[in-house]
């Protein structure tokens, strides 16, 4: 039903303006205080969220006298509203599952104060999602507690439906689901940048085995090529273990400590600490192949463990303080060779 064509609403509608215009005429009404200031303002956040076609449905027993709610709407710019009525729960779901509506007015005894949490609950298991203002004409914790439950705004006046809080009210509703659909939008967004940046560190780190594996067959050409008659393996290049390699005992978890470390604070003041690390790989007689490829294995498992953080971040780092370590451990190698 649509306001402008509703006769029933029409009759305050030309006191009202008749008033306005009073209103208007007056010399008081050039300057403007500060509580109009605060009126002015508090219209234009309005404005900001409920739109010019502006669609409510009240639920009540009567049939409400909206006028002056539709007044109220039309001075801060919704000129069009459709404010449409429903005088039980199963009309009110009916057209709920026909129509979709920007904010719903249920008066809180419609059904009785002590069902309304039933009705608010079905309303949320019929899939709608609209905002919600309950109004009752006096204080009631089970409404208070339903409407909290249920994420509706609980408005105690005995004007009802004629409060000048009403609108605000509505301004409010309108205003938490925005930020609450801001807020899923921001998660789901987040999600799918942690999902991108997984998968962009998982596929670094399969670049980096692969180069591991080529470093291997610059080691042992000959492995890498299938002898006559025989089909070609699928990975014909030797598996080392980390095992196999006599990495001292203490040096995976002091290399642990060392990547995560470095990830938080960058190189800064760790390079005694890596210089002390590479001498020791270099005095273990591990290859820079080995030591490359213990580095992505404390790499992955640090990668695994951050939860929902980013993972860009912890590469970047783990990049820099491999390459710094591949440095000093070529250092070494130099030192021990030139001895």
């Amino acid at each position: 039903m649509n306001v402008q064509d509703d006769e029933h609403n029409q009759t305050g509608a030309a006191a009202f303006a008749d008033f306005a215009e009073r209103q208007s005429r007056s010399p008081q009404s050039d300057r403007l205080s500060p509580t109009d200031d605060s009126q002015a303002s508090s219209e234009q956040n309005h404005s900001s969220v409920i739109p010019p076609r502006f669609r409510l449905l009240f639920v009540s027993n009567q049939r409400p006298e909206w006028v002056g709610f539709a007044l109220r709407l039309d001075a801060i710019g919704c000129e069009e509203p459709r404010l449409e009525w429903a005088s039980n729960a199963e009309e009110m779901l009916k057209l709920l599952s026909n129509h979709s509506y920007d904010c719903l007015l249920i008066q809180a005894d419609v059904e009785g104060r002590h069902n309304c949490g039933e009705l608010l609950q079905a309303i949320r298991v019929s899939g709608c999602d609209e905002p919600i203002v309950l109004v009752s004409p006096v204080p009631d914790d089970r409404l208070a507690l339903a409407a909290c439950e249920f994420q509706a705004e609980l408005l105690v006046s005995p004007a009802g439906w004629d409060s000048p809080a009403l609108l605000d009210y509505v301004q409010r509703a309108l205003w938490v689901q925005q930020l609450q659909e801001d807020h899923h939008r921001l998660q789901v967004e987040n999600h799918r940048r942690l999902v991108r940046e997984r998968d962009e560190a998982e596929r670094l780190l399969n670049q980096q085995r692969s180069m591991v594996e080529q470093l291997q067959t610059l080691v042992y050409p000959g492995e890498f090529e299938p002898s006559a008659g025989e089909a070609p393996a699928e990975q014909s290049v030797p598996e080392v273990s980390m095992s196999d390699a006599q990495i001292p005992a203490d040096i995976p978890e002091y290399y642990h400590e060392l990547l995560r470390t470095y990830v938080i604070m960058g190189s800064g003041s760790l390079k005694d600490e890596i210089i002390q690390i590479a001498e020791l790989l270099a005095a273990a007689r591990l290859t820079s192949r080995q030591v490359l490829e213990f580095h992505l294995e404390c790499v992955e498992t640090i990668v695994r463990g951050l939860g929902n953080r980013s993972s860009r971040h912890v590469m970047s780092r783990a990049d820099l303080l491999a390459l710094e370590m591949m440095v000093h451990l070529g250092e070494c190698y130099q030192k021990r060779l030139s001895e």
